[in-house]
C-alpha cells in the first residue's frame, strides 16, 4: 500500500495576534522548541526522525499546529528522547503513521499520558500500480490493500497505533472513512482537524516575483521533485499547451535520475528555481503571480502548496485523489495524474478565465490556522478531562 507521510462553525472570529512564536523563523522555532526547559503538562510533538531531512507538508503541518497553539497560551515542546519523560507530558501529538510513534504510544499509554494521532495518511491503489515499478511489488501490495479492506481487524502496527490513540485528527472526513474502513477503527475516536494555511498569503502580492522573473504568466508547481506529485507529468501537459511552468523544490536523493527526465523533458519551457523555505516572501509572491497553480499528483491531503496558492489568488488544477474534491469542491479544476491530456485540458481550463474570487474567500473561511488551532486545542481537551 502506498500512504501518504493525507464546515463552517464560527471559529473564523478567532484571529492569531502577534506573537514571539509567529514572528519568529521556523528555523528558530524549531531550535528553541527543541531545547527549551520544558513544563510539566507541556504538548509534545513528535515526527519521525527522519521527517525533517526532507520537510513537506506534513512537516509544516507540525511546526504551523505548535505556533499556534503557543499563541493560544498552550505550552508546546518538540519530543526529545533523550531527556523528556513522557509521564510529565500532558499530552504527546503524533505526526505521521511510523513504527517510532508506534513505540511511544505503548510508553505513552502506558504511563497515563493521553496520545493524539494527526496521520496524514492516504492509502491508494492506483499509485502503488504506477508508481511500484517491479510487478512482483505491486501484486504484493494491491494484494495486502484487498485483504486489509476485506479483514479490517487484522493485526498489524497501524491499526495497533490507530488502537492505541485516545484521539484521531485525520484532515478529511475522506480521511476519516477510509481509516475506519481498512483499520476498524471506533469512529467515536476521530475529529476532523483539516489543514491549515497562513493567513498571509492572502496579502501575497506579484510584484517581487515579477520584479526578479519577468511579467510571463507561468503555471506554477510547488513541491518535492518526485514520483508521486506528478511534475513530470504537468511538464508534459504543459508542452502539450506550449505554456510555461515555474518549478519550486527540490529532489530529495532518491529521485535524482527523476529530477533528470523532467529537466529534461520541461527543456527550455521550464523555469527550475530550486526550493524555497516556508517562511521566504518570494514563495507568496510567486503564488500571486501564477496564473494557475498545479498539483496533479497520485494524491493530496489535500496539498498544503494548493492551499496557499489558493489563498493567494491563484486558479487551482489538482489530483482527485485523496481529500482534494472535500477541500476545494466546485472551485478547482481535477485532472487524473497518468492522464496527460486531461491535465492538459484542466490546465487549458484554468489558463483561460480569470481566477476566481471565491476560492480565495472559501479557503479564508474555512481553513486559516487560527481555527485548526483551535480545533486541536479542543481535542487535547476532551481527552485529558
Amino acid at each position: 500500500m502506498v500512504e501518504a507521510p493525507a464546515d463552517g462553525d464560527g471559529l473564523m472570529a478567532i484571529m492569531p495576534r502577534s506573537s514571539p512564536g509567529l514572528e519568529s523563523s521556523t528555523s528558530e522555532w524549531l531550535r528553541s522548541r527543541s531545547a527549551l526547559p520544558r513544563r510539566d503538562g507541556a504538548i509534545l510533538l513528535h515526527a519521525p526522525s527522519f521527517a525533517f531531512q526532507a520537510p513537506g507538508g506534513g512537516e509544516n503541518q507540525l511546526v504551523q499546529t505548535g505556533r499556534h497553539l503557543e499563541d493560544l497560551g498552550r505550552p508546546v515542546a518538540l519530543f526529545c528522547p533523550w531527556t523528556d519523560r513522557l509521564d510529565r507530558a500532558g499530552v504527546l501529538h503524533l505526526f505521521g503513521m511510523s513504527r517510532e510513534g508506534l513505540e511511544l504510544a505503548r510508553r505513552a499509554r502506558a504511563r497515563g499520558t493521553p496520545v493524539v494521532l494527526s496521520p496524514i495518511c492516504w492509502f491508494e491503489p492506483a499509485a502503488l500500480w504506477y508508481l511500484e515499478g517491479r510487478l512482483a511489488a505491486r501484486l504484493k501490495g494491491l494484494a495486502a490493500w484487498g485483504v486489509r479492506r476485506a479483514l479490517p481487524s487484522l493485526p498489524g502496527w497501524r491499526r495497533e497505533l490507530l488502537t492505541l490513540c485516545d484521539r484521531i485528527l485525520p484532515n478529511s472526513q475522506a480521511e476519516a472513512r477510509q481509516l475506519a474502513r481498512l483499520f476498524g477503527v471506533d469512529r467515536e475516536k476521530f475529529t476532523v482537524v483539516p489543514n491549515g494555511v497562513l493567513e498571509r498569503f492572502a496579502r501575497a502580492t506579484p510584484d517581487a516575483f515579477r520584479e526578479r522573473h519577468g511579467d510571463e504568466d507561468f503555471i506554477l508547481f510547488v513541491g518535492r521533485i518526485e514520483p508521486r506529485k506528478n511534475p513530470l507529468g504537468l511538464i508534459l501537459a504543459a508542452r502539450l499547451l506550449g505554456v510555461r511552468v515555474v518549478v519550486l523544490g527540490a529532489a530529495p536523493a532518491e529521485h535524482r535520475a527523476y529530477l533528470e527526465r523532467c529537466r529534461e523533458a520541461g527543456g527550455g519551457l521550464v523555469r527550475w528555481l530550486g526550493s524555497h523555505d516556508h517562511d521566504d516572501p518570494m514563495l507568496a509572491s510567486a503564488y500571486a503571480a501564477a496564473r494557475v497553480f498545479a498539483l496533479p499528483s497520485w494524491f493530496e491531503t489535500p496539498g498544503l502548496a494548493a492551499l496557499e496558492a489558493a489563498l493567494a489568488g491563484a486558479s487551482i488544477t489538482i489530483t482527485p485523489y485523496g481529500s482534494t474534491r472535500e477541500y476545494f469542491g466546485g472551485h478547482a479544476s481535477y485532472a487524473r495524474p497518468n492522464r496527460v491530456e486531461e491535465i492538459a485540458a484542466a490546465l487549458a481550463d484554468c489558463w483561460s478565465r480569470p481566477a476566481d474570487p471565491a476560492l480565495a474567500a472559501f479557503v479564508a473561511s474555512k481553513y486559516l490556522w487560527a481555527r485548526v488551532a483551535a480545533r486541536t486545542a479542543e481535542a487535547y481537551d476532551q481527552v485529558a478531562s
